[in-house]
C-alpha cells in the first residue's frame, strides 16, 4: 500500500556545488541568477523598473558626469592664483593715478589732476574684481561638492577679470584729454 502513495515531500532542486561567478567573470554553463525577493513587497512591484527621480531646480538633465581626479587640485590651484591676481589687479587699479603722474612727468605734460570720475571708476573696478573672484569661488566650490567638473570656472573668471581691468583702465585713459592729445601727435 505504501508503494501506491505519491511522495508528499517537496521537491528540492539539486544542490549546485560549483563556485558562483564573481564580478567580471563569466557564469558557468547552465547557471542562472534569481534576485532575492522581499517577502513584504508585492510581486508586481518587483517587476517594475525604478521610477526616475525628478530633476531638482538648477540641475542639468542627462547623465551626471563625475569629475576626474585632477579636477579638484587644478580648480583649487586656479582659485588661489585667481585670488592672488585679484589682489594684484586691485592694487594696479588703486595705483593708476600715481602711474599716470609718472607718465605725465616723463612726457613733460606737467602735473596730473585726476577727474572726479577716476576715483569712482577705480573703486568700482576694484570692487568688481573682488565680486568676480567671489562668484568664481562660490560656483567652483558648488560644482566640486556635486562632483562635477569645475576647472573651467576659474578660467572664465580670469577672462572676465581681465576684461574688467582693461575696461576700467580704458575709461580712465579715455577721459584724460591731455594724454589723448599727447599720444595723438604725429
Amino acid at each position: 500500500m505504501a508503494e501506491n502513495v505519491p511522495d508528499q515531500t517537496p521537491a528540492t532542486p539539486p544542490v549546485d556545488y560549483r563556485p558562483q561567478p564573481r564580478y567580471g567573470e563569466l557564469a558557468p554553463e547552465g547557471w542562472t541568477w534569481t534576485p532575492p525577493q522581499d517577502e513584504n513587497a508585492p510581486a508586481a512591484a518587483a517587476a517594475l523598473p525604478p521610477a526616475p527621480t525628478p530633476a531638482t531646480p538648477g540641475s542639468v538633465e542627462g547623465p551626471v558626469s563625475a569629475a576626474p581626479g585632477w579636477d579638484r587640485p587644478v580648480t583649487s590651484i586656479l582659485l588661489v592664483l585667481g585670488l592672488l591676481g585679484t589682489y594684484i589687479i586691485a592694487s594696479m587699479l588703486i595705483s593708476l593715478p600715481e602711474a599716470l603722474q609718472t607718465l605725465y612727468t616723463q612726457a613733460g605734460l606737467g602735473s596730473y589732476t585726476a577727474a572726479e570720475s577716476v576715483g569712482v571708476i577705480i573703486s568700482g573696478g576694484s570692487i568688481g574684481q573682488v565680486i568676480v573672484w567671489l562668484a568664481t569661488a562660490v560656483i567652483s566650490v558648488m560644482l566640486m561638492i556635486r562632483n562635477r567638473r569645475a576647472f573651467y570656472v576659474p578660467l572664465i573668471g580670469g577672462v572676465v577679470s581681465f576684461v574688467l581691468l582693461v575696461a576700467a583702465m580704458a575709461v580712465v585713459l579715455a577721459g584724460d584729454t591731455a594724454l589723448l592729445d599727447y599720444f595723438g601727435q604725429p
